[in-house]
């Protein structure tokens, strides 16, 4: 619509990402304690604190001139009540947990095949409209008092209906790869995870400091003005990736019209992601890659709601608005991570992507180790930044992921990697909750030596897997293997451009392979042979996707052999040059 006015048309995937996870971490941030607060609420409603004895809350206002405490502010003089406040409210977090993340599963898995025949815009769309709602809900439960657990838990339904964080991860990432060249996407996908990182960083730091110079109300009403901005930057600016005007080939019609939304035939095609036969040894990188990514999101998530209940008891004691703080600090330096040391790691010093999730998950490995032992608050704030690399796990992974399947399985694979990772939230609130509040009274710090477990078990599974890809490449049973252990370099394939006049908002691309193909609009000087000037000229215009043609595996491998500009494929469909 409005996309060649745009002056940062090509980074707009990021500008987006950026505002819903502003919001996002500003709501998160301000549930979490607001339940604890409703919980507390709960359990006091009928009484209160007069003269330092509990007695019938009717008795205030037959007293009024004695002197009263509301018990909720006074939890650390009241350790009983802060031990039965802490167990409830670490089941209605998991509650939450559910609620928020299950229906997001099974959206996030039918947008993904639809997306791939229709477009990316919508599925950026609904998160942040999901949102807007659930704020105009959590609103309404500070009003009806008598309701307001009932009234969290129904926003936070309705926020996992719309697909919350799921359906618009899966969309901007399948929307940086579809306009991406594949020697840029671990790069470009990690630039699009620093902006979730900053923007969670910033919108925790912004919720920390509303609710000690505002009210919770002002930051409810702000996080809706970030999901606001953020849909209408989807509407008015973005152009989409892919175009709902296929190719009219043999069979290929027919299956087009089996994918509507709700289509359980597209929900299958992407659950066979994980299940399809793949040459090169590339189903298990993507088997490995999608263990790694559930694990690594159950711990990650599993450890965030633990310490919302770790520091605020003793010894530590926390504020409510000292946990924005941390959750500011921890995601501000892992985007730092990702902006500066992840372009180094991968660009300059040419490390593989199973290297790059190997330094994360040492780094995440001693963060929860001394994590466990925090009794200070300045040891709290070390322990995320000695985790900071942590974030380059997720960048690498999804990298793997975009590299080893093909471009109509895009929305299918982030779909289902979206999904996984909000199962993992679900799964491992669950369990990490269930064990710090069954170890409580024991050890606290016991549920982040859990954690600890996992990431170990991790990096053998990602040293296991990092030398049987050496064993392969030494003995050449893979093909395309551009980088040892862990990099596959896919055949030549067509991609989306997204191609306008100046200022467009997308960046100007025509194959996610090195170099592009003949008869694109390539890159690199790469033109076909025969009728490259002719064929340069569609760069001035919107391409689409075009699907994949089905070939045997051994005609996909004479192709694979041809040099980039002389593949059979691309030749097929070019006009043959005149002679001088």
């Amino acid at each position: 619509m409005l996309g060649q006015y745009c002056v940062l048309g090509g980074c707009l995937a990021e500008i987006v990402f950026f505002l819903y996870k502003t919001g996002e971490a500003m709501l998160d941030a301000a549930v979490r304690p607001y339940i604890i607060r409703a919980v507390c609420e709960d359990l006091t409603r009928d009484v209160v604190i007069i003269d330092g004895h509990w007695a019938a809350r009717q008795k205030v206002v037959d007293n009024i001139t004695m002197e009263t405490m509301e018990p909720c502010f006074y939890l650390k003089e009241l350790p009983d009540l802060e031990s039965d406040v802490q167990e409830r409210s670490a089941t209605y977090l998991m509650l939450y947990r559910i609620l928020i993340n299950v229906p997001a599963v099974f959206l996030g898995l039918f947008c993904g095949a639809w997306s791939d025949r229709t477009g990316r815009k919508l599925p950026m769309m609904l998160p942040s409209l999901g949102s807007i709602l659930a704020v105009l809900l959590y609103l309404l439960g500070m009003v009806v008092v008598n309701h307001t657990l009932l009234i969290i838990m129904s926003g936070a339904l309705l926020q996992g209906l719309l697909g919350k964080s799921s359906v618009i991860t899966m969309a901007v990432n399948s929307y940086v790869t579809d306009t991406t060249f594949q020697e840029d996407r671990t790069r470009k996908l990690g630039k699009l995870l620093a902006m979730n990182f900053f923007g969670l960083f910033f919108g925790s730091l912004l919720a920390g400091a509303f609710q000690d110079v505002a009210n919770l109300h002002t930051t409810l009403a702000t996080v809706a003005v970030f999901h606001g901005a953020s849909v209408l930057t989807v509407f008015l600016c973005m152009e989409e990736s892919i175009h709902d005007k296929m190719p009219s080939e043999e069979g290929f019609e027919s299956d087009y019209n089996k994918h509507n939304l709700f289509s359980f035939h597209g929900m299958m095609e992407s659950v066979r992601v994980l299940s399809k036969s793949r040459a090169g040894g590339r189903r298990t990188l993507v088997l490995v890659a999608f263990l790694a990514m559930f694990l690594n999101q159950t711990c990650k998530v599993g450890e965030q709601d633990v310490t919302v209940l770790f520091v605020q008891k003793p010894p530590l004691s926390w504020h409510a608005s000292s946990y924005g703080y941390l959750l500011s600090v921890d995601y501000a330096t892992m985007g730092l991570c990702l902006l500066f040391f992840l372009p180094v790691l991968s660009t300059f010093g040419h490390m593989s992507d199973i290297s790059i999730v190997l330094i994360g998950l040492g780094c995440k490995l001693i963060r929860t180790l001394w994590a466990g032992f925090c009794v200070e608050t300045w040891m709290v704030f070390v322990s995320v930044v000695i985790g900071a690399m942590a974030g380059i796990i997720t960048s690498a992974l999804r990298s793997i992921l975009s590299k080893s399947v093909s471009d109509d399985e895009t929305g299918k694979v982030f779909a289902l990697a979206s999904s996984t990772e909000t199962a993992a939230k679900l799964i491992g609130s669950v369990v990490f909750v269930n064990i710090y509040s069954a170890t409580l009274h024991l050890w606290p710090g016991l549920a982040y030596m859990c954690c600890a477990l996992v990431y170990l078990t991790l990096i053998v599974i990602m040293v296991w897997l990092y030398k049987e890809v050496q064993l392969m490449s030494r003995h050449g049973m893979t093909h395309g293997l551009s980088r040892v252990a862990g990099y596959w370099s896919l055949s030549p394939r067509k991609t989306t451009s997204v191609v306008g006049n100046a200022g467009a908002c997308t960046p100007t691309t025509s194959s996610r392979s090195a170099g592009g193909r003949g008869g694109g609009s390539g890159g690199n000087n790469n033109q076909g042979e025969g009728g490259a000037g002719k064929w340069s000229k569609l760069t001035t215009l919107p391409t689409i996707r075009e699907p994949e043609v089905d070939t045997s595996p051994n005609e996909k491998e004479d192709e694979s052999l041809l040099p980039l500009s002389a593949s059979a494929t691309s030749l097929s469909g070019i006009p043959a040059a005149s002679s001088p």
